[in-house]
């Protein structure tokens, strides 16, 4: 006698719900228009329930971009957004912010997939990047240049970044100095490239 899977039954009950929400409305009369539009409670009155109870009622986070709820309504935890299935492209469709990040964790970056052309996305300072406190090895992982530092407003003196990492990951050290004591120093043998 084998027991039943309630795992799969409970999938595909949701599957179905969900399904079934994404099904057209048959056209209402006027009398039952009206007493749905009372009686409807539209995504944006239902912030603060549970995601998992939203994701059974069927909403998605296109939903979400449908409603044009704003991030800063976002009442959860980044780790319960990304498991309810939101991406970097439905984070910014609700005007994600670059204070928004400072809720995310060096994880989240790499769940999300944001690299340097993602953030800029926000219209990111240099202030703002300074604030995330993010080390000078995972802004070259997530494909910083000087170049992108430099569009942000950002110099030598504004990054809490040492000459020497700025050489190792932006090459930016050994060329300035070369221009600013007028030397043709050799570049250093020791300098790490990746």
């Amino acid at each position: 006698m084998s027991l039943p899977d309630f795992g799969t039954s409970v999938l595909e009950a949701m599957q179905h719900i969900v399904a079934a929400r994404r099904i057209p409305l048959p056209t209402l009369s006027l009398w039952q228009h009206a007493t749905a539009m009372f009686n409807k409670k539209e995504l944006p009155h239902l912030i603060g329930q549970s995601l998992t109870t939203l994701k059974l009622q069927g909403y998605t986070p296109e939903d979400f971009v449908e409603h044009a709820i704003p991030w800063d309504k976002m009442v959860y935890s980044t780790d319960s957004l990304i498991d309810f299935g939101f991406k970097w492209h439905h984070m910014i469709a609700l005007n994600f912010q670059p204070h928004h990040f400072q809720k995310l964790d060096w994880c989240h970056y790499l769940q999300l997939k944001i690299d340097a052309n993602a953030m800029l996305q926000t219209c990111l300072s240099v202030h703002d990047l300074v604030a995330l406190k993010l080390t000078p090895q995972q802004l070259h992982q997530m494909g910083w240049t000087w170049d992108h530092l430099t569009a942000i407003g950002a110099n030598e003196n504004n990054l809490n970044i040492s000459k020497q990492d700025l050489n190792i990951y932006f090459g930016h050290a050994a060329k300035n100095s070369r221009k600013t004591t007028g030397k043709t120093d050799k570049p250093s043998i020791s300098k790490f490239k990746f």
